[in-house]
C-alpha cells in the first residue's frame, strides 16, 4: 500500500480533499465518507470507525463549517493508525470533545 506523507493511505486522500472543500453538497459529502468507511474497513482501520460516525452525526446536523474541518484532521489521524490496542476510544473521545464543543 503507497502511503502519503503524513501517514494517511493515499486510496483516502480523494475522499479526505472532498470533505475538506467548503460548500459541497450534504448528499456528496455523506457518499465521501460512505467510500472511507468501506475502505476503512476492507483495510481493517477499526480506529477510524468511531470518527466516521461523529462526521455522519455531525453532517447529519447541517454541520459543514470547523467542527466537520476538525473532524476530518481527527480522521486523518485514526486512518494513519496502524498499531494495535484500542486506539478507537481515543478517537471517541477526541470527536466527543469536538462534538461538544
Amino acid at each position: 500500500m503507497i502511503e502519503a506523507g503524513v501517514g494517511t493511505p493515499i486510496e483516502f486522500q480523494h475522499g479526505l480533499a472532498a470533505l475538506r472543500l467548503s460548500g459541497s453538497p450534504v448528499r456528496q459529502l455523506a457518499a465521501e465518507v460512505e467510500g472511507i468507511r468501506r475502505l476503512a474497513a476492507a483495510q481493517g482501520l477499526v480506529a477510524a470507525t468511531p470518527v466516521i460516525r461523529a462526521i455522519d452525526s455531525a453532517l447529519a446536523r447541517g454541520e459543514c463549517g470547523p467542527l466537520l474541518q476538525g473532524l476530518v484532521s481527527i480522521l486523518e489521524d485514526a486512518l494513519a493508525q496502524r498499531g494495535a490496542g484500542d486506539s478507537g476510544s481515543v478517537y471517541a473521545a477526541a470527536c466527543s470533545v469536538r462534538l461538544a464543543g
